[in-house]
Parts: structure tokens; sequence; C-alpha cells
């Protein structure tokens, strides 16, 4: 299993950690899912417009081998404070299992696209897509804000 595997299925095991420990998290910093929600809204806006303008990410030095898996491709990568904040929010209003199935869905995008060979083509293409997704996270951020100031 190389790097790119094992740091995803890391991620994904922290990720839904996080989401299944959103409500006693949530509580105990006296937050209602709701004004979470727009909190986290805000934090994917915020990156999806980073991502718009700096789409590549930046240089991680590498630990060596299987550590790897460990830094840089499950943090910072692939679990960021965006998708953290997403799986509090979504463990939180949506239950653990439709937490995990969205975020097992993004991490498996991921790992699938650490599996592309380097080429001009193939990087044109991983560029546009990138654009694409960073135009969507800006969609979600905006619509989890709206819906948290509705639900308050």
């Amino acid at each position: 299993m190389g790097p790119v595997v094992a740091g995803g299925i890391a991620a994904l095991a922290a990720l839904v950690a996080l989401a299944a420990l959103s409500g006693p998290l949530l509580d105990a910093l006296d937050v209602t899912p709701e004004t979470f929600r727009i909190a986290a809204g805000f934090v994917l806006l915020v990156a999806g417009v980073r991502s718009l303008f700096q789409p590549r990410p930046t240089e991680e030095p590498e630990l060596a081998g299987w550590r790897a898996a460990i830094w840089p491709v499950a943090f910072p990568l692939m679990f960021t404070p965006e998708v953290a904040a997403f799986a509090l929010t979504a463990g939180a209003s949506e239950g653990v299992a439709a937490a995990a199935g969205g975020l097992a869905i993004g991490v498996a995008g991921v790992i699938t696209a650490g599996f592309v060979v380097r080429r001009p083509m193939a990087d044109g293409v991983l560029r546009w897509s990138g654009t694409l997704l960073a135009l969507l996270v800006v969609l979600a951020g905006t619509f989890l804000m709206i819906d948290g100031i509705r639900d308050v």
C-alpha cells in the first residue's frame, strides 16, 4: 500500500472520528450546530476562493518511508481546516453515516487523482478539475452559510 492510499485511509479515519465526536465537541464549546454551520460555510468559502487563485498546494517536506503517508499526505493535504469543519458540521447535522459517506467519496477522489501519471495533458485536466472543485467548494460554503442563517 503506497503512501497516498495509506494517507487517505488515515485522514478518513481521523475525519470520521471527528464527525462522530461533533455533537459532544460542539456541546463542549457551547456552539449550536446551526451556528457552526455558518462558520464552516465561511471557512469553506475562504478556502475555495484561495484555491481558485492558488490551485496547487505548496510543497511540503516529506517524511521518509511509511511516515510519508502521515506527513504530508494525510496531514496537511487531506485533513485540512476546511475538511475538518465540513466533517464537524456534517456529523452534527446529517449524522455520522452520511458524513462518513461524503468524506469517503472525497478521499477516494483524491486517492484516484494521486495515481494519475504526470504528463502535460493530465496536468491540464487536473488543473481544470481543481478549479472546478474550488468553485464547488465556494458554492458549498455559500449554501452552508445561508442554510445556517435560515436555521438560526
